[in-house]
């Protein structure tokens, strides 16, 4: 019997100031509404409260409360 992998998360370290990162492996959290984001989506999306915005059209990540929100990536763990 197989059992279902965990998806565990490894939080980054950033800098505004120095753009936010992206990556196939790569999410945004938002501390306030707890949504998850890809940094990479194929369309734009929002979280719930609106703190993260990522614009694919422009290409643009914004952000309203950096404090609020963690990046990560995911690795599977047995």
């Amino acid at each position: 019997m197989m059992e279902k992998m965990k998806d565990k998360r490894i939080y980054h370290t950033y800098n505004p100031d120095d753009g936010y990162p992206a990556g196939e492996n790569l999410y945004y959290e938002c501390g306030k509404c707890d949504d998850v984001l890809p940094s990479l989506p194929e369309d734009s999306v929002f979280c719930s409260c609106g703190n993260i915005a990522i614009d694919v059209d422009y290409g643009r990540v914004s952000i309203k409360n950096h404090d609020a929100v963690k990046i990560f990536s995911k690795t599977s763990e047995d």
